[in-house]
């Protein structure tokens, strides 16, 4: 049995460390001496993946602060109009350097609003002065289901086709974690091109999940079909030698040419990117609890990348705050919430945060009386990463819907009823197994259903505090997936998505002059630092040397001039990061009229 592999490390490191200090770590993934993460791999290579690769800028950079370009006054009686004129005078506007346009700021008061807000253009940024009902308060008013604020790019992603650009893979077994694979000799690809891996897979593998004979149980159910399941996994070639491609975040499911073939195809991307939508509170009239013709989602995204929505409250909504829709990657949703949402409680309803694009980060997020809170749609590939959020009176499951999306990490997320992961077969009209690479870390639910798939593919459940964890499902009963340390926390990695994070954005920083552009001339030393670390240049630094510190989370937490004594010219110096928690950091160091961002890690 293919779990015979991990049930065997698990006796292991009980027997070797006995009483109840084994749960403090995992046998699948540990701290290493170097204090880098250390991941042990089954038999064929598949080990727990890095789910890091997500978010704005892929968490490699924070969201940014975009200056003001135009404000807005609240009128009375229907706003849409005015709204949508500022939005149509920005998005006329260049773009800047940086990519964006601008920010429109509202200020604060009561915009009612009768229809959907479009904004189709990249670099636009809407700010309002408050979430928290004394600040900007957008009402939608429409008594049908529709939108409030929609950005929504008007094109898409292409495969780039020619046989130079489109190259089969070759690999005998491409295991899950893996980010090196092998193509057929004669292509074309250069460092920085972004491609799909595209995943095949055939009849055999429907048959293996079993998805062939749905029908058979209900004849109301769908059949999955192997045509329907080709999917397109986004990533970013970082490095090539020879035929052996190196990418950006590593493959989500396997690649076994008993199940599935892939390639390889570069594409283009006419997507809009760099906008946002920050500090306000959004809400929907309604007639009744249960009324289903009303404001239906706050937020949406679509042909969308590098963007953020921040700091919202969303109230009475029927189908979610924030819809992150399967053309949408690289998006941060953070410190929102979805309460209170007004519907009748039933399917395709209450999906308080819905990620059915790739690549993609929702945390510090709340709801109330949702019902799929946390949630990936059909055929969803990742990674998707759900970090430090919380959901009360849930009424429905956390975790993949159906369809097998896969790559999903469910991080420090606490709610009252069940996350699950299944087998849930003839429900809907077949929704089959829900998901494959889906992880649990640190999570404390009520209940929680970790079935394992047939084959190589496999979800866990690590360090997560439920009274059950069971193969017992909705629908069937399956094997149970990994569970390691149920009912105690893995101390040593608190965090998997801030381990795999820091882990990635070290190995980034070994690096210390942006590889991105040579002509860079600061960098630091040591990266992860301490208590303090030294900031190097080319030429002696300026007498109006500012230095600010962001948080991850685009936080400033330090920010200080004239730190250097200018008695001398100076090529170095240090800097003091004694006062900040352990984490990632971004350090903007402006000097000589010219700025530079340099990441770093606190690891004390």
């Amino acid at each position: 049995m293919k779990n015979n592999y991990f049930l065997v490390s698990l006796v292991l490191l009980l027997v070797f460390v006995q009483g109840t200090s084994y749960a403090q770590t995992s046998a699948l993934v540990s701290v290493g001496t170097n204090g880098h993460l250390v991941y042990t791999a089954d038999a064929k290579g598949n080990i727990v993946p890095d789910f890091s690769a997500v978010g704005y800028k892929n968490s490699e950079a924070p969201i940014p602060t975009i200056g003001v370009v135009l404000t807005i006054n609240p009128v009375v009686g229907d706003n849409l109009a005015n709204i949508q004129n500022a939005v149509n005078q920005v998005a006329a506007m260049p773009l800047d350097a940086n990519g964006f346009r601008g920010t429109i700021l509202f200020t604060a008061g009561t915009y009612n609003v009768s229809d959907s807000i479009i904004i189709p253009a990249s670099g636009i940024v809407l700010r309002g002065e408050g979430f928290n009902g004394t600040g900007t308060n957008f009402i939608g008013t429409k008594t049908s289901q529709f939108t409030l604020f929609s950005f929504l790019g008007a094109s898409g992603t292409a495969y780039v086709s020619g046989s130079s650009t489109r190259k089969a893979i070759t690999d005998s077994y491409v295991p899950i974690g893996k980010k090196q694979i092998t193509v057929a000799s004669g292509h074309t690809f250069a460092v920085g091109d972004k491609v799909f891996v595209h995943r095949i897979p055939n009849d055999a593998w429907i048959s293996l999940l079993g998805m062939n004979v749905l029908s058979t149980i209900d004849p109301a159910a769908v059949d999955w079909t192997a045509s329907a399941y080709d999917m397109n996994s986004e990533r970013k070639i970082v490095a090539i030698s020879g035929t052996i491609i190196t990418l950006d975040a590593p493959i989500m499911d396997i690649i076994d040419p008993v199940y599935s073939t892939g390639e390889l195809v570069k594409f283009t991307d006419n997507r809009i990117q760099n906008c946002g939508i920050e500090n306000m509170r959004i809400s929907s009239t309604y007639a009744s609890a249960t009324d289903e013709n009303h404001g239906w989602e706050a937020v949406s995204f679509d042909n969308i990348y590098n963007s953020w929505a921040k700091n919202l409250e969303v109230y009475y909504f029927g189908y979610s705050a924030v819809h992150i829709n399967s053309h949408a990657s690289f998006i941060t949703v953070d410190n929102c919430k979805m309460l209170d949402a007004k519907s009748t409680i039933d399917g395709g309803r209450r999906y308080s945060f819905n990620v059915d694009g790739q690549r993609n980060l929702v945390q510090n997020c709340v709801t109330r009386e949702g019902r799929h809170d946390y949630v990936n749609g059909s055929r969803t590939c990742g990674p998707n990463v759900f970090y430090n959020s919380s959901s009360t009176i849930q009424h429905s499951d956390i975790g993949p819907h159906h369809r097998w999306s896969t790559g999903i990490l469910f991080d420090n997320l606490t709610g009252i009823g069940s996350m699950d992961v299944q087998n849930r077969l003839v429900m809907g009209s077949g929704h089959g197994w829900a998901g494959g690479q889906t992880m649990f870390w640190n999570c404390n639910a009520a209940k929680m259903v970790i079935q394992d798939p047939p084959g190589d593919e496999i979800n866990w459940a690590i360090g997560c505090i439920s009274q059950e964890i069971t193969g017992i499902g909705d629908a069937t009963t399956e094997p149970i997936g990994v569970v390691q340390s149920q009912g105690t926390p893995i101390a040593a990695i608190p965090s998997l998505f801030i381990a795999q994070l820091n882990d990635r954005l070290g190995a980034l920083s070994n690096n210390l002059i942006d590889s991105e552009n040579s002509e860079n001339y600061l960098f630091i030393d040591p990266n992860p630092a301490k208590s303090q670390f030294t900031i190097h240049s080319k030429f002696p630094f300026d007498s109006l040397i500012k230095i600010s510190v962001y948080s991850s989370n685009g936080q400033l937490v330090k920010n200080e001039k004239n730190v250097i004594d200018f008695s001398e010219d100076k090529l170095s110096f240090n800097f003091d990061v004694s006062d900040l928690e352990d984490g990632i950091y971004f350090a903007e160091i402006i000097d000589n009229s010219a700025s530079k961002t340099i990441k770093f890690i606190v690891k004390k």
